[in-house]
C-alpha cells in the first residue's frame, strides 16, 4: 500500500474522531461495535433515508432570492415542468402534464394533483407569483413577454420576438420557472414584483430595439426594485413561517451548520412511489472530509474530486462503493487569437492538432475526463455517437498524435525546421505565449502539458498567468496568443445547437474572432457557419433538417479547426450500493446524464420513481 493511501486512510480516522462519529472512542469490545452497527443500520432501513454532502446558507432563512439561495436542497424542493435527459433528448414530465408550442406561445397544462407540503394546491396562480418575481430581483427572463392563467391548471406564456427557439427547454426545465414563489408565502410582495417585472422588460425591449429610455423611467424602476429587492431579502420564510412549504418532494426540516434534513412532502403528486422519506445532508466542508465520508458509509452518494491512487483503492477500502463519470456538458480547448497572423495559418493549426498527445494532456490535467482522440468536430465526445453520423466521420480529418502528419503539413506549407526550431514561410521562429487562468489549477496542469509537447517538436512557446479575477479581461481584450479555455459548452441547453453558437457567434466567437461570417468548402458547397447556426436554430422542430445542419457544422468545425478540443469535462459520481439504499441505475443507463447542472436531480428521480429504496 502506497505512503499516499496511509496517509489518506490516517486523515479518514482523524477526520471521523474530531467530527464524533466514532461512538465510544475509548471502546474496544468488537461485539458490542457490530451489534451497534447493526442497530443502526435497521433503524435506517425503518426511515428509508438518503445521506449526502452539499452547502447551504447558515442561518438558514429558506428564502430562494436571499444570499445562497436554499443551497443543495434545491431541485429537492423546487421542481421543474420536466426534467431532461441528454443522452436520449428525453423529456421526463414533472409539474407539466403536457405542453404545446405555437409560434412564440408556450401552453403548459399543469398537474391538477400537485400541492405543496403544507398541503396548498399548486396552481397557474403560483407560476405567474414565481415569473413576475423572479423577473423582478433577477432582471431574467425577459424572454418571457407575458404569462396568462385561462384557469388553475393552465398556464400561457408569450415569448419575446428576440427569444431564441432554445428558450422554450429553458422555461420547461429550470427550476425557478414553476414554484419559486407560492401565492400563499410571497402574495405580500405579488403587486410589486409585477410592477418592478413589468418596467424592467420595458427597458429591456427599449434597449434591444436601440432606442432611448426615458431618465424618469429608469428613476422609478430603480426606486421599486430597490425597494422589493430590501423587502424580499428580509423575508425569512423558515424563521417567519416555522416551515418551507415547496412543491417540490422533499421539504426542508431542520437545518444546523452541519446539519439539514430533508422530509418527504406527503402531498407530493408521486409520493405513493416514494420508499425514502428523508434526505439528511452533511456539511460539504472539503473533498476530504467527503471522500471519507463515502468510504466509511457515512453518506451514499457524492462528486468529490478524488486523486487517482485513491480512487483505485476504492474497493479495498469500501467493497460497496461505485464510481462513474458523466459529462459536465464542457470541453477545455486550446483556442487561437485569428488577429495574430500565425494562427490565420489552417496548416499550422492542423499541425498543432497532430502534435498533441491529447490523452497524456487529459491524464496530468483530469485524469477521469473524456478524451478527443481523433476528431474536433465540436460535439462533445460522450454526444458524438448521437448526433454526428458515420458518413459524417468518415469525411472528416482524424488528428491523432502523429508527428510525422505534422512535419509534412508543415513543409508542404513553406515551414523549415532550423536546428531544432521551426521556421515560418517568412523566415521568423514559430513562437508564441499560451495564456492559461492561474487559479484553476486543472487548466495550468493542462497547459505545462502542451507547452512542453510543442517545444518538445521544435516551437518556442511560453507560459503565461493570467491573474484572478482578471480572465475575462484579458481573453475579450484579445491580449493573448493561445489560450486555454472553455471550447463547445452546451450548458443551458444540452445540444449541438448551444456548442455552435458559443464557437460562432458567442462567448468563444468573441475571444477568437475567427471568421465565422467566411463561406469554407465543404461537400454540401461553400458554407458559412455562422449562417449554419442562425438555420439549426430555426429548424429546431424539424429533426431531419437539424441533423443535416449538424453534421455541415461538425464538418466545418473538424477541418477549420476555430478551437482543438482537448478532453471533456466529467463530473464523477461515486455511491454506495447496498449499504443504506439500493436501485443505482447501471453505469449506461442515460439518467446518469441528468447530472450536470444539478446532480440532485438524479437522486430525486430515483426516489420518486420508487427506483431507490432502502437496502434490505
Amino acid at each position: 500500500m502506497s505512503k499516499k493511501i496511509k496517509k489518506f486512510i490516517a486523515l479518514l480516522v482523524i477526520v471521523f474522531f474530531t467530527a464524533g462519529i466514532f461512538v465510544g472512542c475509548g471502546q474496544s469490545n468488537s461485539t458490542q461495535q457490530e451489534s451497534q452497527e447493526a442497530k443502526q443500520q435497521e433503524e435506517v432501513k425503518k426511515t428509508g433515508e438518503l445521506r449526502l454532502a452539499t452547502d447551504w446558507p447558515y442561518p438558514f432563512h429558506g428564502n430562494p432570492f436571499g444570499p445562497g439561495g436554499i443551497g443543495g436542497a434545491w431541485w429537492f424542493a423546487y421542481e421543474p415542468f420536466a426534467y431532461y435527459i441528454p443522452q436520449t433528448g428525453e423529456y421526463i414530465p414533472r409539474l407539466a402534464e403536457s405542453w404545446k408550442v405555437e409560434g412564440n406561445k408556450v401552453t403548459v397544462n399543469l398537474r391538477k394533483d400537485a400541492k405543496f407540503s403544507d398541503g396548498e394546491p399548486f396552481t397557474s396562480k403560483d407560476v405567474i407569483n414565481t415569473v413576475n418575481l423572479i423577473q423582478a430581483m433577477w432582471q431574467w427572463p425577459y424572454d418571457i413577454e407575458s404569462v396568462e392563467a385561462p384557469d388553475d391548471n393552465t398556464v400561457i406564456f408569450t415569448l419575446s420576438k428576440t427569444a431564441s427557439s432554445s428558450f422554450v427547454h429553458t422555461l420547461l426545465t429550470d427550476g425557478a420557472m414553476a414554484s419559486l414563489a407560492p401565492v400563499h408565502v410571497y402574495g405580500d410582495f405579488a403587486k410589486s414584483a409585477q410592477e418592478v417585472a413589468d418596467l424592467g422588460k420595458k427597458i429591456f425591449y427599449l434597449q434591444t430595439e436601440g432606442k432611448t429610455v426615458p431618465e424618469d423611467m429608469k428613476a422609478e424602476y430603480d426606486k421599486k426594485s430597490d425597494e422589493l429587492r430590501k423587502e424580499v431579502n428580509d423575508f425569512s420564510p423558515f424563521k417567519t413561517l416555522g416551515k418551507l412549504p415547496v412543491v417540490g418532494a422533499f421539504e426542508p426540516v431542520k437545518v444546523t451548520q452541519s446539519e439539514m434534513v430533508l422530509e418527504a412532502n406527503k402531498y407530493y403528486w408521486a409520493y405513493p412511489q416514494m420508499k425514502i422519506d428523508k434526505v439528511v445532508f452533511k456539511k460539504w466542508s472539503s473533498n476530504e472530509f467527503v471522500w471519507a465520508s463515502l468510504i466509511s458509509n457515512e453518506i451514499d452518494a457524492a462528486h468529490p474530486s478524488m486523486p487517482k491512487d485513491v480512487v483505485e483503492q476504492l474497493s479495498t477500502l469500501n467493497p460497496k462503493l461505485n464510481v462513474l463519470t458523466v459529462s459536465d456538458l464542457s470541453d477545455i480547448a486550446l483556442v487561437f487569437n485569428f488577429k495574430k497572423p500565425l494562427f490565420q495559418d489552417l496548416n499550422l493549426r492542423k499541425a498543432i492538432a497532430h502534435i498533441l498527445d491529447r490523452d497524456k494532456i487529459r491524464d496530468v490535467s483530469v485524469w477521469q475526463a473524456n478524451s478527443y482522440e481523433n476528431y474536433a468536430d465540436g460535439v462533445l465526445k460522450s454526444m458524438e455517437a448521437k448526433w454526428v453520423t458515420q458518413d459524417t466521420l468518415q469525411k472528416l480529418t482524424k488528428y491523432n498524435t502523429d508527428v510525422a502528419a505534422a512535419e509534412e503539413i508543415l513543409k508542404n506549407a513553406g515551414y523549415k525546421k532550423v536546428g531544432d526550431t521551426w521556421q515560418q514561410p517568412n523566415g521568423q521562429p514559430v513562437a508564441f505565449t499560451l495564456s492559461v487562468y492561474g487559479p484553476h489549477n486543472d487548466w495550468v496542469l493542462a497547459a505545462k502539458e502542451v507547452v512542453q509537447q510543442l517545444n518538445n517538436f521544435g516551437f518556442k512557446v511560453e507560459i503565461k498567468l493570467i491573474p484572478e479575477g482578471m480572465r475575462d479581461q484579458v481573453m475579450r481584450s484579445g491580449d493573448y496568443d493561445v489560450a486555454i479555455e472553455f471550447g463547445s459548452a452546451w450548458w443551458g441547453y444540452p445540444h449541438p445547437l448551444t456548442g455552435y453558437q458559443r464557437l460562432y457567434d458567442g462567448d468563444v466567437s468573441a475571444i477568437t474572432n475567427f471568421p465565422a461570417k467566411d463561406k469554407y468548402q465543404t461537400p454540401w458547397g461553400e458554407l458559412s457557419p455562422y449562417d449554419l447556426t442562425l438555420e439549426l436554430q430555426k429548424n429546431l422542430q424539424d429533426e431531419n433538417k437539424a441533423m443535416e445542419i449538424i453534421q455541415q457544422l461538425a464538418y466545418i468545425t473538424n477541418e477549420y479547426l476555430p478551437v482543438i478540443p482537448l478532453y471533456e469535462k466529467v463530473l464523477p459520481i461515486y455511491y454506495n450500493d447496498g449499504y443504506r439504499v439500493k436501485g443505482w441505475p447501471a453505469e449506461d443507463d442515460a439518467i446518469w446524464s441528468l447530472a450536470a447542472g444539478g446532480i440532485e436531480r438524479v437522486y430525486d428521480l430515483l426516489i420518486t420513481t420508487g427506483k431507490l429504496v432502502p437496502a434490505k
